[in-house]
């Protein structure tokens, strides 16, 4: 006896079904329009089987019979990658991924932020003008580092994107070779880094600091040796953390989020325990949170990059022997460079924006003094540590947004070649259907995202308000920071909605738009730090107008984009009456 079930439920109208479909199968002249899976049990026993070659004036009867709103919505944890990017995940799918991705992503900020701590609250045991000194070169040393890692992201970014599309396709020759090739160009872009920073750290330094004009030039000098030591001990690691930041993109796109917890976890650990030793006890300064971060960052990326080896593994059983033959470490051809290239090179150019307008912001802070320069280093750190809501909210669209549109590009396509006046009425009233629509994954992701930013605005203005002695015993920069912290607060608010609507325009590859979006933000951006900042406040006002230029921008790109063109629905109608 054969019992075809979909989830949970069960209808006698399910045999015939299934008898529709080996029917169908065998006849000529239908056209596959999308792929719905299935649970077929055979004694007890069961198995996922794609549902396909259906006729398209068949499609409404077959999507009722076959499958329910609950079903579509709902994902069992041992479906297979393929299923995981087909349908419309659940609030609590979408919340837990984010929570983890969240945990995950607050790794590199959590260690900066940490160094913040310890360097200012301990640095101070020695000489209080030192640990000012110290915490002021921590500004730009971790905007080094940290930007010059973030600028990597394009190629996990890359990552995401094209495993997506091949796991939707299922098709692991694209899965192992991409895998391939992003980890080689992880570990020479790593290279480049760490010779970037030991050859070059110094100018750059010089520039982020600025002239520093309330200063005096030998106190400047003490800042810039002091970040350039920081900045050169973190960049000795640089190589296996891309590595690590490109694996980590690879097990979060396919649904492993216990693995980078575990690295996030243990990074958090001994970071605590090396700023707490060296730092605390051995009196190092800012070179022992360096090296307390570097510790961590081998240990967390190691696991990461071990565990996306094992992966390959498996991907590469029961495959060709070509694709066995593929190595853990290349570097791609170039026909696979240019595809590369294609999909990361606006990628790169919004990164880039971006560190060009947080620096800027820095190099503005800067200008106003060594104590301005300090608590803009501990607002930004507690802005960045928030902002991993934001992407791990614009990561989650990126994860599950490709099989969206991919299906909602078939269904208008379905549309435009449908044989009957009342099919084509159907299959329009079906394309609004909530599971195969990407604005109701929009729409439950942006729920989550206004409230990531309402806790952000409350939590980031509660540090900087009432917990500034945590970074810093000095009484001026408390207080400065506490005039910032309502710009902060509500720059934090908006940033992880403006991510998630950023996440869709990615995962859709609307390159052109997002590039021309970032052109005209950062000119604002930086007409505004170089025209209206006649004090240090006035850098978070500008960090406010970045946030509402964006969100407007991406979110009229988004609504649109997401939308079911009427027009264009009205046009294939009429291309196929006539």
């Amino acid at each position: 006896m054969i019992i075809m079930t979909l989830g949970k439920k069960c209808s006698s109208t399910s045999l015939i079904t299934l008898c529709f479909l080996i029917w169908s199968r065998g006849a000529a002249g239908f056209q596959v329009a999308q792929y719905n899976h299935c649970r077929i049990s055979l004694l007890g026993s069961s198995f996922q089987a794609p549902i396909q070659s259906r006729p398209i004036q068949h499609r409404r009867v077959l999507a009722l019979s076959a499958t329910s709103k609950d079903d579509k919505e709902e994902t069992v944890e041992k479906e297979s990658s393929t299923s995981s990017f087909a349908g419309l995940p659940s609030y609590k799918r979408i919340f837990f991924f984010v929570a983890s991705t969240v945990v995950i992503w607050v790794s590199e900020p959590l260690l900066s932020l940490v160094d913040s701590a310890a360097v200012g609250r301990y640095a101070s045991l020695s000489s209080s003008s030192q640990s000012v000194i110290q915490l002021a070169a921590l500004g730009p040393a971790t905007m080094l580092c940290d930007s010059t890692m973030y600028l990597t992201t394009f190629i996990s970014m890359a990552t995401t994107n094209k495993l997506a599309r091949a796991f939707a396709r299922n098709d692991v020759d694209d899965q192992v070779s991409t895998l391939s090739h992003v980890m080689g160009l992880s570990l020479s872009v790593g290279i480049l880094i760490t010779l970037l920073i030991n050859f070059a750290g110094e100018n750059i330094l010089a520039a982020i600091i600025g002239p520093a004009s309330t200063a005096s030039v030998e106190t400047t000098k003490q800042v810039l040796s002091a970040a350039l030591d920081y900045s050169r001990i973190r960049s000795i690691v640089s190589p296996l953390a891309v590595m690590g930041l490109t694996s980590q993109a690879v097990l979060l796109c396919s649904q492993d989020t216990k693995t980078p917890g575990l690295a996030v976890l243990v990074a958090s650990l001994v970071n605590i325990i090396g700023d707490y030793i060296l730092v605390a006890k051995m009196n190092w300064g800012i070179r022992g949170a360096a090296w307390a971060t570097s510790m961590a960052s081998i240990l967390a990326n190691g696991i990461l990059v071990r565990k996306v080896w094992q992966k390959m593994q498996r991907w590469k059983d029961k495959q060709s022997q070509k694709v066995q033959d593929i190595p853990f470490l290349s570097l791609p051809n170039r026909a696979a460079f240019i595809s590369l290239i294609q999909l990361a090179g606006p990628i790169f150019f919004v990164l880039i924006g971006k560190i060009m307008g947080y620096s800027s912001m820095t190099i503005t802070a800067g200008s106003f003094g060594i104590a301005p320069l300090a608590c803009h280093n501990v607002l930004m750190r507690v802005f960045f540590f928030f902002a991993t809501c934001g992407d791990a909210l614009s990561h989650s669209a990126q994860t599950f947004l490709p099989g969206l549109l991919y299906r909602k590009k078939l269904h208008e396509e379905a549309i435009s070649t449908s044989l009957t006046t009342t099919a084509r009425n159907k299959d329009i009233e079906s394309t609004n259907d909530d599971s195969t629509n990407p604005r109701t994954f929009l729409k439950r992701l942006l729920f989550f995202s206004v409230g990531a930013g309402v806790f952000n605005s409350l939590a980031g203005r509660y540090i900087a308000n009432s917990a500034g002695g945590t970074f810093t015993t000095d009484s001026s920069l408390v207080a400065l920071m506490s005039r910032a912290s309502p710009f902060m607060g509500l720059a934090n608010f908006i940033h992880p909605i403006t991510m998630t609507l950023e996440g869709s325009i990615m995962a859709g590859r609307d390159a052109g738009y997002l590039v021309a979006t970032y052109v005209f933000s950062l000119v604002l951006l930086l007409s505004q730090l170089r025209y209206r900042c006649s004090e240090f406040v006035a850098v978070y006002h500008a960090l406010l107008l970045f946030q509402i230029v964006r969100i407007i921008q991406f979110g009229l790109r988004v609504w649109k984009r997401t939308s079911v063109s009427q027009k264009k629905l009205i046009e294939g109608t009429e291309a196929c009456a006539a």
